[in-house]
């Protein structure tokens, strides 16, 4: 797989559409970048917070709720929290596509949007909100794809590892979405 392939594949099956968006208080939106770093495509996902109330710990995508004083519409509420949450100022012609909505046990609709950096970004984590920043080599974490066994049967849970950090749920979820991009 290669950063050339992934950009033509959003580009054509999931293009990036900015639509009117309905204020609903557990619509969500996460920035998931891409971008190569010697040798590897690298993802860069985070660890959040361990006081915060909902997923404290988790490894997630940055993103959050949409908030409707503040958000045009999906993608602007996940360029928002990109950048509150990591100091990242993702421009908006390297985000390239919209993958599904993903729907969580808790109500939440999270809407992933795929961009492909030129490079490694610079991070500054918001304490507040972030534990840790991981750097990912992105296929190496596609190969430790594992079925979910806490997932209701007949969904499709997955889960994937890196280090010692167990990826599951939404972030999962997406992880495979891209992973399908890959497989065409």
């Amino acid at each position: 797989m290669d950063l050339f392939l992934i950009k033509h594949k959003l580009k054509n099956d999931f293009p990036l559409v900015r639509e009117a968006t309905i204020p609903h208080p557990q619509r969500a939106a996460v920035m998931v970048m891409l971008y190569p770093k010697p040798k590897k495509i690298h993802v860069l996902m985070t660890k959040r917070a361990t006081h915060l109330k909902y997923h404290a710990g988790e490894i997630s995508f940055p993103g959050g709720v949409f908030e409707e004083d503040h958000d045009d519409d999906l993608l602007t509420t996940a360029l928002r929290e990109t950048e509150e949450e990591l100091d990242i100022q993702v421009e908006p012609e390297n985000v390239l596509g919209r993958l599904p909505i993903v729907n969580t046990r808790l109500g939440f609709e999270i809407t992933p949007f795929v961009s492909i950096l030129p490079s490694a970004p610079e991070y500054m984590p918001a304490e507040n909100e972030v534990g840790e920043v991981l750097e990912i080599p992105f296929i190496s974490l596609l190969s430790t794809q594992q079925r979910d066994v806490g997932s209701k049967p007949g969904k499709d849970g997955v889960m994937y590892w890196f280090k010692h950090h167990r990826i599951w749920g939404a972030s999962a979820k997406i992880l495979n979405q891209i992973g399908h991009l890959s497989s065409y």
